[in-house]
Formats: C-alpha cells, structure tokens, sequence
C-alpha cells in the first residue's frame, strides 16, 4: 500500500471534506490533432451547430433547476450562452474545421486553447475569470459531442473530485452534490463562478496544485483540509480521527454560537470587540448569527460581481441600506471599492499592468475617476443616515492622498447637506503605516490589513505556492510593526483593528491582546472561538508575555508562537472546536 502523501494548495472554499478520488476533465492545452476529410467539413459544422444547441438547453436547464435557490447567482450561467453564441469563437471554430481539415473536437481545443492563452497573457484578474469560462464551455461542449446525454451522475460513496484543468461550474453541477465532499483542482481562484458555485453548496475547494496525477490515482481516499490548503492523499488512521473530530465538533461550534452573542471580556475585564468582515448583505445575517459585535469590514467591490456596467447611486445605495439595516444599530465600516489587483470589474477599462498589485488601484483610481468616488460616498452617506456607519480608505501611502480623498468626502456630504462621516484608513501600504504618525490627527479611526501589507513588506505573494512560505504574519519583524501602529493608535486614543486573516487566526488571538489589540475584525464563522480564546485570557499577563518580542529573533516562530499559547491558555485551544496547530 501506497504511503500517506500531503499536498498543498490555496484554499479557496473553506472547509472540511473526505472520500474517494473521481477525476474529472482533461487540460485544454492536451490536445491530439485528429484529420479529416475534406467532404466530412459539412458534416463536423452541423454536428458543431447540434452540440451548441445541447450545451445552451443544458445550461438553461441548470438555471431552472437553481432558481429556486435564492442565494445561488444563476447570472453566472448566462455568460456560457453567450460564448456558445459568440460570432468570434464560432468563426474560428468552423474556420479550423474548414482550412485546417481538424475534425471538430480538435477545432474546439485549438480554438479554445487560443482563446484562453490571449487571456491568460492578459494577466488581469477579470480575463483569467473569461480563461476559466472558455474551459467550462470546450469541456461541455465536448461531453455532448460524446455522446454524454447531460443527466446528473451519483455515486455510491462521498467523493472528492480532482479536477485537472481549471475548475468550472459544471464539475459541480454534473453530479449528485450531496456525495461531494470536496474539490481538489489544478486552478481555480476565489472568485470565479466555479469557487461561488462551491461555496452556495459548502463544498470545499483546494486549487493551486500541479500535477496531480502523479500524487492522486482513481479511488485513492482523499482528505481535503480546505481551512489550510492541505490535501492528503490515502490519510493515516491519525489524520482520519483527527478529521472525524473536527466533523464531530459541529454541534460544540453551536453551542459557542449561542454563548457568544454577547460581548466578551479578558479575565482581567478588558472589553474586546470582536466585529465581521463581509460583502454581502447576507453575510451580515451569518455574523450577527456568530455574535459579531459589529461589522468591522464592508468588502463593496463584491457589488461589481457579473455587472455589465458600474451600478448606479440608487443601486449601491440598497446595497448598503440592507447591509446597514441588518447590522441592527450596531457600528458598521464601509470600504471603498478596492478596484484593482486581483479585483476589476468586467466593464472597467483598465490599461495593462506587469504588476497590478502595486498599480493603479483603490484611492488611486477614486482621485481620478472622481465621478466614481462621489458616487460610491453619495450612495453611502444616503444609506448610512440614522446608521451607525463610518467610512474606510483602501492602499492609502500619503498624507497627502488622504486629505485629497477626504475632501472629496466632505464635498460630497455638503452637497448632500448630510452630516459628514467618520473617516478613516485602512494602513496596508508599508509606508503608510510606518508614518502612522502623522495622520493621526486627521483620521477618525484606523484598521491594518495584514494581508496585502505582509505581502508588501516580504515581497511574496501569498497566492504563490512558490513562494507563500515567505507570508508569515508572526515574522518578528512584522510583529513588531504591528506593535507599534497599536501603541501609536493607542496612544493617541484612537480606534483600531486588524481586518486581515491575522486577526482570524486564533493562534495569533492571545499575541494581538498582548499586542493591546482591542478590536478584532474577521470572518462571522470564527468570532465564537475568538471570544472564547479572549475570555480566557488575562490582558496584563499577555502584555508581560510578549514584552520581550524585540529578542525573539532567534527563536522559531512557530515554537514562540506555541508557547506563548500554551502559557497563556493552557489547554484551551485544545478543547476547541478547531483544528489547532500546538
């Protein structure tokens, strides 16, 4: 027998899941050229025609079967419609079978590989989304011209599908969902109508891995980690209990749900809040569901999702309105749209960037798409009257820009005759936060995203397995940058949080109270074990225990780390619902 191998991947759909592996797909880019002859061209066009009325049915069919499920975007299969329909990728499909004498499934994946390489080379996150829709369509395109009648296979057992191309919706919706128990792919990011589609049905998706075949063969029994982005491959008994734990551990979770819809203090009587990031209007529900004591975070470029053009003032005003509404009184932060990076919009006209990361993005694009801006911030301060609603700024570097994007604020709430918000950063950009500084008299509050500034600071992106050991937010020296914007913060009697994954993970939970962090903002799902981590916690004796932090240097993080819990929780994190790293 074939010994435990772990893999590891981004996660990209959270969550828990184990059973046998079923392949699915076959790369594109894996093409065999098949010749015909030249009097079979007119029979190849009509099959070609038949099979695209097969695929268009099929999806409709999809969008009827889902519309009864509100929180499912059927709009995501609209867009499979309109390539089957696309003049371009019609052309070039009977062009290939016509001059190059490909018989026709040939002529797709060339097509389609053409298609998928012009936008891979676009770099941009919107045309990697397009790369991962010409997939979906070649590969069911392809099943019909194999005679695949469209019917929904089962299983007999729960499955982990391992997907070795790009992951579609259609690895999804061809099979019965209540066997599958999670995804494991090739490629695949946490927007694409694939990941959404995953996430409506919480099934659990791990992207980013090579080669799989090499690691994974038909019937392996598969254990997906989708919290940490670890697969592993014919697990040990060890690895199975462990797992059997955590699935055991879901009714604990519910009862710490309970417990925690209410707010929380240190042993020693120090009040944390514990606030929600979210995007969604329904993802307020789920957070006051956790017992969110706010919401620390509005992502609102979610807002753009499969929008054919920027939405209105009237429009974004709802959005907000409903998401202000459900927080029921309690404080809500706004984002500005952080447009840019891995985030920009269908219709948004954006020029080509080698690294759009650090390019035209958030407040960049605001101060000169100022008609963008004051429609956002309109919309904003309509919905947040009678709210207790304030406003945050994406990849702020400057004073400066600050100022800028403040008046624009206060010229719009004058014009609206509204009262003007609170404003105020979101320091992820390295310069920015060492100058804290200085902005702190012109700001109302302040929040450190860990996740783009660890990612600035180290010069390592953390969607790159190559390279994502180097995001490591308990570096010494990152720690020590953080210490110092809370002590700045806290010293100037000014709130703060930390709304980047470092605040969500409750390994670092003890650290950042020691660090003086008193406001937390995360994902609804993690607050209850948050709270209960903080209840157990004496502020003062983690203040003590991460007083020496300049002389850990040589020390390894992860056994720092480790002590520091177990000195400060004793077996606390052990007794939690959640897997935990001691």
């Amino acid at each position: 027998m074939r010994k435990e191998t772990r893999l590891n991947g981004i996660p990209v759909v959270s969550g828990w899941g184990a059973g046998s592996a079923y392949f699915v797909g076959r790369a594109v880019q894996q093409t065999s050229t098949v010749s015909i002859s030249r009097q079979d061209i007119g029979d190849e066009i009509m099959r070609f025609n038949e099979i695209r009325e097969m695929a268009r049915k099929d999806y409709r069919q999809y969008i009827s079967e889902l519309s009864s499920n509100t929180s499912i975007d059927t709009s995501i299969l609209n867009i499979y419609e309109h390539i089957l329909d696309d003049p371009a990728f019609i052309g070039q499909v009977v062009e290939t079978v016509t001059t190059k004498l490909y018989d026709l499934e040939t002529s797709i994946r060339v097509v389609s590989n053409e298609f998928i390489k012009r936008f891979d080379a676009a770099g941009t996150a919107y045309f990697k989304e397009r790369s991962s829709d010409m997939v979906e369509v070649c590969e069911k395109l392809i099943s019909f011209l194999h005679r695949d009648d469209g019917r929904m296979k089962t299983f007999l057992e729960p499955v982990v599908l391992v997907v070795l191309r790009t992951f579609t919706p259609t690895d999804i919706l061809s099979y019965d969902k209540s066997k599958i128990e999670a995804v494991v792919t090739t490629s695949g990011g946490k927007t694409s109508h694939a990941a959404i589609l995953a996430r409506s049905y919480s099934i659990p998706v791990v992207s980013g891995i090579p080669n799989l075949t090499d690691h994974i063969r038909p019937g392996d029994q598969v254990l997906v980690d989708a919290e940490k982005g670890h697969v592993f491959v014919r697990p040990t008994a060890t690895v199975r209990s462990r797992y059997k734990r955590l699935a055991s551990d879901a009714a604990a979770f519910e009862r710490l749900k309970t417990k925690w819809r209410r707010p929380v203090y240190t042993h020693d009587g120090i009040q944390i809040d514990v606030l929600a990031n979210i995007s969604l209007p329904e993802d307020a529900d789920e957070a006051r569901e956790c017992g969110a004591d706010g919401i620390g975070l509005v992502r609102t470029e979610y807002l753009l999702s499969n929008r054919k053009e920027m939405p209105s003032e009237q429009i974004q005003y709802k959005y907000y309105r409903s998401i202000l509404e459900k927080a029921n009184k309690k404080p809500c932060v706004i984002r500005l749209m952080d447009i840019g990076g891995d985030k920009i919009p269908k219709f948004f006209d954006m020029p080509f960037e080698f690294n759009p990361f650090m390019g035209w993005r958030a407040i960049r694009i605001f101060l000169e798409q100022r008609d963008l801006f004051e429609t956002q911030v309109a919309a904003i301060i309509r919905a947040g009257e009678k709210h207790d609603y304030a406003i945050m700024i994406p990849m702020v570097t400057t004073l400066q820009e600050w100022l800028d994007a403040k008046a624009v604020i206060a010229s719009v709430a004058a014009k609206l005759s509204m009262k003007m918000p609170r404003c105020g950063v979101l320091f992820e950009v390295p310069l920015a936060i060492l100058e804290m500084e200085t902005f702190m008299k012109e700001i109302d509050f302040a929040s450190i995203g860990t996740n783009d500034l660890i990612q600035y600071l180290s010069a390592a992106d953390r969607n790159n397995a190559k390279v994502n050991y180097l995001y490591n937010p308990v570096e010494p020296a990152f720690i020590r940058i953080v210490r110092n914007a809370i002590k700045c913060a806290n010293d100037n009697g000014m709130p703060l949080s930390i709304c980047g994954e470092m605040a969500g993970n409750w390994m670092h939970t003890a650290l950042l109270v020691g660090l003086g962090l008193r406001r937390f903002s995360v994902i609804p799902r993690t607050i209850p074990i948050i709270k209960e981590i903080i209840a157990n916690i004496s502020s003062a004796k983690a203040a003590e225990s991460v007083s020496h932090i300049d002389a850990i240097s040589g020390t390894p993080e992860a056994q720092w780390l480790a002590n520091l819990n177990r000195r400060l929780l004793g077996d606390v994190l052990e007794r939690l619902p959640v897997e935990v790293e001691v």
